[in-house]
């Protein structure tokens, strides 16, 4: 006790998953007051074509009530349900921008540098807008996703 399975897409190195697998353990150990020895990882790669029948449906849906940390992606969203994610994404960007520009002080606002700053900062905060977590994006991905963002305001 206890045993942790990770699910992902295929791809990762051996590297990477020995060093996940380290560091996992060692958060493990710390916070559940367990020993070392105790504890177990597996990793299952599942192919992404496979994910939401796979992973999202027997593991989050139905999973709510033992859940706690939910995805910020459905994969079972329509294309006019992502449709209104993107203006939801508007809306939120142009909120958070004039909740920030009325708290500074200076009188030099520029909502695109603090937009900036929070893409830097917090890019996670934007994930339940997108299909991918941030840590789970390339360096190009991150890019385009940052335009992205940066395009709604």
């Amino acid at each position: 006790m206890p045993h942790i399975i990770v699910k992902l897409y295929p791809g990762r190195s051996e590297q990477q998953k020995v060093e996940l697998t380290k560091k996992i353990v060692k958060n493990v150990v710390e916070i559940a007051e367990c020993k070392e020895i105790s504890v177990s990882v597996t990793f299952e790669e599942i192919e992404r074509v496979d994910w939401a029948e796979k992973v999202y449906k027997p593991d989050i849906i139905n999973s709510q009530g033992i859940l706690y940390k939910k995805p910020g992606y459905d994969p079972f969203l329509s294309k006019h349900d992502k449709k209104e994610k993107i203006d939801s994404l508007m809306e939120h960007v142009r909120d958070v921008v004039a909740v920030a520009e009325k708290e500074d002080t200076s009188g030099n606002f520029n909502a695109m540098s603090w937009l900036d700053l929070e893409l830097e900062d917090n890019p996670e905060s934007f994930d339940s807008f997108f299909d991918t977590h941030w840590n789970e994006l390339s360096d190009a991905e991150r890019e385009k996703r940052t335009i992205a963002i940066r395009r709604v305001l």
